[in-house]
């Protein structure tokens, strides 16, 4: 199996964990994603895994959002709970299935930023998977950690990005000792305070 397929399904088995260890009571609570609760942080993470299988079957923006928007359903408990894991291991598999596809990472896919390969597609998918699941773990109290090779991989991508806060998308890096856990260091270059 290609290394970048196996580091993605590794990544989203982790976040699958920490979706499914939601309690009831924890789709409310906030994130280290400002303003965003549980439920907003699973919800990013559906949207966009539905995204991959339009995409990577070569349908253009315009028609990939009908799809996307298509694929929604009409909330059930507030579209949370049940109903919110439930989409998230709907969206999993697909995204997994594009993916897995023979071919699928010798694709170019059509992003907002213009044709991208899908080799660079999958990995912000990893770091996002990642990113995201440190957030939901620590919303929820997860102790569980994530995988330290997915962890490694990403941060040894991230490390040459320079100052991700630069793209509007992360806030200012936070400092961390030269010698704490890879997982701090990735964090703390996205803003996030893994203290």
């Amino acid at each position: 199996m290609d290394d970048e397929l196996n580091t993605f399904l590794t990544a989203q088995r982790a976040f699958t964990d920490r979706v499914h260890a939601v309690g009831e009571d924890e789709w409310e609570r906030a994130t280290p994603c400002r303003d965003w609760t549980v439920a907003d942080l699973v919800g990013h993470l559906i949207e966009e895994h539905r995204w991959a299988a339009p995409l990577l079957h070569g349908q253009d923006l315009e028609s990939a959002g009908k799809i996307v928007a298509g694929s929604r359903r009409l909330p059930v408990d507030g579209g949370i709970g049940a109903n919110r894991a439930e989409e998230w291991d709907e969206a999993a598999v697909e995204s997994a299935d594009a993916f897995a596809a023979d071919g699928a990472l010798d694709r170019t896919v059509s992003l907002s930023r213009g044709p991208t390969p899908a080799r660079a597609y999958i990995a912000e998918m990893i770091l996002d998977l990642v990113v995201h699941g440190w957030d939901l773990g620590r919303a929820i109290g997860y102790d569980k950690p994530l995988p330290e090779d997915v962890v490694e991989a990403v941060y040894a991508e991230v490390a040459n990005f320079g100052d991700l806060s630069e793209s509007g998308g992360f806030d200012e890096p936070v400092d961390v000792p030269d010698d704490a856990p890879t997982i701090d260091k990735l964090i703390a270059r996205t803003g996030r305070n893994p203290g």
